[in-house]
């Protein structure tokens, strides 16, 4: 079973530009990736293990800031076979686990925050950027990342999610 990663998940400003794939675009009008969904937070606010797993990096580098990547097992194309994902929380302010632990699903892991290329964002715009992907550090782009449908089923663009 899969948890939604904060207590309440809405995408920032219910734009879909703040969702997966080939939905912003360049001053040009071309097409550009955003390789996940952004959470609207603000400063501070929980985050939690989508799933049981183990801390598989702790990170603090680059656009994304302090970062934590849950590696943990679901069978997202329904075949009988847990396939191994990682989920990958950006921006925080703080990291509440160490690298190599133990999980449990729902379990708190840290905190939201303005680190990396968030640093600026103000007001509603503040928010947990959440990739799903098939290893742990992807580089740029789409390639080796999911779409989030595989997990939720649903994309909260015009309603906030709650976590049970």
């Amino acid at each position: 079973m899969i948890a939604w990663p904060l207590k309440s998940n809405r995408i920032r400003r219910g734009l879909a530009n703040h969702t997966f794939g080939m939905v912003r675009t360049n001053a040009d009008g071309t097409k550009r990736p955003h390789q996940g969904w952004d959470f609207e937070a603000a400063d501070g606010t929980p985050c939690f293990a989508v799933a049981d797993g183990e801390i598989a990096y702790i990170r603090n580098i680059g656009d994304y800031g302090q970062q934590i990547i849950l590696r943990f097992t679901f069978d997202y194309d329904g075949d009988g076979d847990a396939d191994t994902l990682y989920a990958f929380y950006a921006h925080l302010s703080r990291i509440d686990v160490a690298q190599g632990q133990r999980v449990t699903r729902g379990q708190q892991i840290g905190l939201t925050g303005s680190t990396g290329n968030a640093v600026s964002m103000k007001g509603p715009d503040k928010h947990l950027h959440f990739e799903v992907r098939s290893v742990p550090l992807p580089g740029k782009g789409l390639v080796n990342r999911y779409s989030h449908m595989i997990l939720f089923k649903k994309c909260p663009l015009d309603a906030a999610e709650v976590a049970a």
